[in-house]
């Protein structure tokens, strides 16, 4: 994804928006889209909203240094929380540089109705593994319908044209202002939250092994991008992708539980983390022409999953990723922020230093690489490298040669005797 070299403060900003904003898509976004973006980018959708006008021009020009005054915010935390709302699909950002300098067109959208929600298979799983499955299932319920309505009651609603007479003449010729109007008042199409298509994954062969299964017709549609997601996280093959999903269908109504497809998958993987003999091994690093080339084959070549584990044994073969360090990978790799090759390079630079992947470091390296325009494992590597000759030398703790050197008083010098008093004379 590629991103600006800059982001600065005194960069100019204006707001534009896409779609008709209602109290109700405020609550919307407070119950369900607040959980997954976090306070911050929350806070930064309702200051954009707030100040959005129906016909906004490139004279409205604002400098960032105003939201972050607002927000109470650094540019950096500013920058996450733009990506997080662009990657819900509550934003699209644009920019530009006129004869004025740079600036951004902050495009905002109304969250996506409660029922596509909780029927996006990635909003709905990620809203599910951040609050968990009593919250869960709250939510659903505040936002489910249920109409009273009987088969023994009689539809008698009048239909538009019993009430209203249009003519058929105004019908088939409409006016030029109507006409216009169709066009001029419309929302665009709001963006669409996806992982990937799972285009190069055999899905003909992954149906062929699941024809004979309980599954119902139109599942694998259905859940199509999570799915896809499982499989390239944990390196799964049809087959043995197969054996999941069947394994996590309701007997009687054929239904996919995707939750419960996730928790086998990981539980499964768990299982077999300690188990070193069978576990993929990083290349060893044996010369240091040949670091980059070894850790750039094993980044293509390993699943996220597997990468994590093979690293972690390296440094100890009894060592293991957590839980939060697996659900903060899943979240990095749903954001198609850098591929799988390049979140593995950076799995390699954290650990280098630290025995696990902290969420708030992990996207601090993040929004670094993505400001510095990384696109691929080659670029993260440069960008490495890069920031290792930048680091400042640490500073000598040896005296130095012209330094004064108190002198220290007799009582102190390791050899100190103390004088004898002498005797008085009688």
């Amino acid at each position: 994804m590629q991103r600006p070299e800059t982001y600065l403060p005194q960069d100019d900003y204006v707001i534009t928006q896409a779609t008709y904003l209602s109290d109700f898509d405020q609550k919307v976004a407070t119950r369900l889209y607040q959980p997954l973006i976090g306070p911050v980018a929350f806070a930064l959708y309702l200051t954009l909203w707030q100040e959005v006008t129906p016909r906004p021009s490139l004279s409205d020009r604002k400098k960032h240094v105003r939201l972050l005054d607002l927000l109470h915010v650094s540019i950096d935390e500013l920058f996450t929380a733009r990506v997080k709302l662009e990657a819900v699909g509550l934003l699209k950002t644009y920019t530009q540089v006129d004869q004025l300098g740079r600036f951004y067109a902050y495009e905002l959208y109304a969250p996506v109705s409660p029922d596509r929600f909780f029927s996006d298979d990635l909003l709905s799983v990620l809203l599910y593994d951040t609050v968990g499955e009593t919250q869960f299932a709250t939510l659903r319920q505040d936002f489910q319908l249920s109409p009273i309505r009987r088969d023994s009651w009689q539809d008698i609603t009048s239909d538009f044209l019993d009430v209203f007479h249009i003519s058929a003449q105004a019908l088939t010729d409409p006016p030029i202002a109507v006409e216009t109007a169709k066009q001029a008042v419309v929302q665009s199409e709001a963006p669409k939250v996806t992982l990937g298509n799972g285009e190069g994954y055999d899905w003909e062969f992954l149906a062929q092994q699941l024809a004979n299964s309980n599954l119902k017709a139109g599942e694998l549609e259905k859940y199509q991008s999570a799915i896809y997601q499982l499989a390239k996280f944990y390196g799964l093959q049809p087959v043995d992708l197969a054996r999941y999903i069947e394994a996590a269908t309701n007997v009687m109504t054929g239904e996919l539980n995707l939750p419960q497809l996730r928790r086998n998958i990981e539980q499964t993987a768990t299982k077999q983390e300690h188990k070193v003999a069978v576990q993929p091994q990083l290349s060893t690093k044996v010369a240091v022409a040949d670091t980059d080339a070894a850790l750039l084959k094993d980044a293509k070549q390993m699943s996220i999953r597997e990468f994590i584990v093979a690293a972690k044994h390296k440094k100890n073969a009894q060592m293991y990723p957590g839980h939060n360090e697996i659900q903060a990978l899943l979240k990095l790799q749903q954001r198609r922020v850098f591929d799988d090759a390049t979140i593995n390079i950076l799995v390699d630079y954290i650990l280098q230093t630290n025995d696990s992947i902290n969420q708030a470091y992990l996207d601090a390296v993040v929004n670094s690489w993505l400001k510095a325009g990384v696109t691929s494992p080659e670029q993260a590597l440069v960008q490495i490298h890069e920031f290792v000759t930048k680091k400042p030398a640490r500073k000598s703790t040896r005296p130095r040669a012209n330094r004064r050197v108190e002198t220290r008083p007799a009582w102190m010098q390791p050899d100190y005797q103390p004088k004898k008093k002498r005797s008085p004379l009688r």
